[in-house]
């Protein structure tokens, strides 16, 4: 008899004793039909959180809100070359007027200055012809097109090899810039521009210098033959091999760049191995072609 009484005792926390001692008016309520929900995974959580508005994922995470004041219309920065350049494409133009005008009995002010900067252009010229040690003379293989720094020949099989070195490369490039674009910005296979390649030679990082065959011709100091000649005397210094094999319309093409390109450096060939050896015996032919072809 214990045991039956025990397993029918009613206790003050069980279900049977709550329903036994509840009102009648409150029989049935709207919280007997509520359910409860189910406890979420962690992958539900984390679905949840990326799905909130706040928590948006940048397309460029390099652009950085910047600090300060900021311009309406901020000022370009040109370099000293790129202002050499325009000055002397300035006053040649005024050169090229004045000639074609008809001289005139009333000399006005703005003629005599134009005739000043006329004489200045000379003087520039004159100036680096003498002055600079490793001018030298023009040969008749030059033109407008194969200028006189260039120190070797541009055969087809040169200019086979350094289009598919270049192309290989920017495939590359664009690969890994792709994949993970913060290392492939700090580590470039290749760079443009006489600026970039001369910062890259101070640390001893480019491996073949490649320079246009048809840069235009800009004397005087930091003017852009004062350049070439520079960069052809530090890649001597520090034995990197360089060459002027393609115009710089056929360099922005195998690039893929709208823009003349005048200047590639290139920092690492890996990937193109065979490529870049046979291009380096190609270049020692070319510039023994162009030394035989010289000296006669």
């Amino acid at each position: 008899m214990a045991d039956t009484d025990a397993a029918t005792r009613i206790t003050p926390g069980s279900s049977k004793y709550k329903n036994k001692h509840r009102k009648p008016e409150q029989q049935a309520s709207l919280l007997d039909f509520l359910v409860k929900p189910r406890p979420k995974t962690q992958r539900q959580l984390k679905a949840r959180k990326l799905q909130r508005p706040h928590l948006t994922i940048r397309s460029n995470p390099l652009v950085t809100k910047t600090k300060g004041k900021t311009r309406l219309d901020p000022k370009k920065k040109i370099t000293k070359l790129k202002k050499s350049v325009r000055i002397y494409r300035s006053l040649k133009k005024e050169k090229q007027e004045v000639e074609e005008q008809e001289p005139e009995e009333d000399i006005q002010p703005e003629a005599i200055q134009v005739e000043e900067q006329v004489q200045r252009i000379t003087l520039i010229e004159e100036s680096t012809d003498k002055d600079s040690p490793q001018t030298k003379e023009v040969h008749s293989i030059h033109s407008r097109r194969f200028r006189s720094y260039c120190d070797n020949c541009t055969r087809p099989r040169l200019k086979e090899l350094t289009i598919k070195l270049l192309k290989d490369l920017d495939r590359f490039h664009k690969r890994a810039f792709a994949k993970n674009e913060i290392k492939a910005r700090a580590h470039p296979r290749l760079v443009f521009g006489f600026r970039e390649a001369s910062a890259r030679l101070r640390i001893s990082k480019v491996k073949l210098l490649i320079l246009a065959t048809d840069c235009e011709i800009c004397p005087g100091k930091s003017g852009l033959d004062e350049t070439i000649e520079a960069l052809k005397f530090q890649c001597q210094q520090e034995k990197v091999p360089y060459c002027f094999p393609l115009v710089r319309r056929e360099l922005s093409y195998a690039l893929q760049k709208r823009a003349q390109i005048s200047c590639v450096a290139i920092l690492d060939f890996d990937g193109a191995n065979a490529t870049f050896t046979d291009l380096l015996s190609e270049i020692e032919d070319a510039r023994e072609e162009y030394k035989r072809r010289t000296s006669s």
